[in-house]
């Protein structure tokens, strides 16, 4: 008879629930304890219940003593059967090109019936814009694992802060998310999967780029310099302020502004005032030159990029030719003498002096001008 039944099971005596069984039963095997408390997780448990026999049984004796009684101690061994139930916390952020710590507040997860520090989580679908890194050392080896991607890590990783996210994807495109899908296990059963998102706050990690064509201008003129001519880019997200730096000015000219009370020199400009009727202008200073240059910088605040803006000027015949040697001619009664450039000579600053004519207004009035055709033969010059 089952005087004190169990707490945490039942007797059944072939399959029904009794509190009362034979000795038959026994030998039959039709006597079992069943357990029916539940999970009892990680350590084992006892219980117990206690038999009396009936009037109707045989004597029972243990050295020579009466049994009338009989307590049997039961011990129920923790079994794995539990998933392990994973939890994704509150928003991971990383700033772009750079990396961070997952924490227990970012992941978690728990096993009623196996340590959390063993659950093993893997990685069955890998981010796209970066990758997780162990920075512990592997077993054996003193060497941090940092810069190498992984598949796998338990919650024990996570808990020593060891799990980094890697943004490693960043150049020449702007992510600002991501996710991994992975799922979790007790060495026995399998969680589901779950993702694990990941926001990438933008960062300035992008070097602007500048886009020119050759400025051509007339001599003495001016140029507006617009988007045509001149522009800058940066694909960082959101667009950062881009500022021209003029780092070298032009030598044979100026960039100015133009404002309604007149112009006034620059050092810089924005991108947004040559963008829309620009009033930023080279202005040529009229001299004779055929080319200028000045050297831009292009900056987004936290890099730039420089280059040399190349300027072609047209050249205008505005200038009068000029004698540059008249030393006049000493010369004795009956003797000719050649007139070279020596004596006499003229140049003209924006024509070539090759093309430079001579126009007599008055001749000589003891003598007279010849002038040596091709064939060698003399000819007079007349007015």
């Amino acid at each position: 008879i089952v005087e004190d039944p169990p707490h945490l099971g039942v007797i059944l005596v072939n399959g029904i629930p009794a509190e009362r069984f034979s000795q038959r039963d026994i030998i039959d095997g039709a006597v079992v304890y069943s357990h029916t408390s539940g999970e009892i997780g990680l350590q084992k448990k006892e219980d117990s219940f206690n038999l009396t026999l009936s009037d109707m049984s045989e004597e029972w004796t243990v050295g020579g003593n009466r049994v009338t009684g009989v307590r049997v101690q039961v011990t129920i061994l923790p079994l794995d059967n539990q998933l392990p139930i994973v939890s994704v916390g509150e928003q991971f952020t990383v700033i772009e090109g750079e990396k961070n710590v997952i924490t227990p507040s970012h992941l978690k997860a728990s096993d009623r019936d196996t340590p959390n520090d063993d659950i093993l989580c893997t990685i069955v679908v890998q981010s796209t814009s970066g990758y997780l890194e162990n920075i512990s050392p592997a077993p054996g080896s003193e060497k941090s694992r940092a810069g190498t991607s992984i598949s796998a890590f338990t919650l024990k990783d996570i808990r020593l802060g060891h799990i980094y996210y890697v943004q490693s994807i960043h150049k020449g495109v702007e992510p600002v998310e991501d996710r991994l899908t992975f799922h979790c296990s007790d060495g026995i059963n399998l969680s589901q999967r779950h993702f694990f998102p990941v926001v990438i706050i933008p960062a300035n990690d992008e070097k602007p780029e500048i886009f020119m064509r050759e400025f051509v201008v007339m001599e003495g003129m001016s140029l507006v310099i617009d988007i045509p001519i001149l522009n800058g880019a940066d694909v960082d997200i959101p667009a950062d302020d881009l500022i021209f730096y003029i780092t070298k000015p032009p030598k044979h000219g100026h960039i100015v502004n133009q404002l309604t009370n007149g112009t006034v020199l620059v050092n810089s400009f924005n991108l947004d005032d040559i963008k829309e009727s620009s009033t930023i202008l080279y202005e040529h200073d009229d001299s004779e030159t055929k080319e200028d240059s000045f050297e831009i910088k292009l900056s987004d605040g936290k890099h730039s990029v420089v280059k040399t803006v190349l300027i072609m000027i047209i050249p205008v015949d505005d200038e009068t030719p000029r004698m540059t040697i008249n030393d006049g001619l000493e010369i004795e009664i009956g003797e000719t003498k050649l007139i070279n450039n020596k004596v006499l000579k003229a140049t003209d600053l924006d024509s070539d002096d090759k093309s430079l004519t001579y126009i007599l207004r008055y001749g000589p009035g003891q003598g007279l001008l010849q002038r040596r055709r091709p064939n060698g033969e003399l000819e007079n010059i007349t007015i």
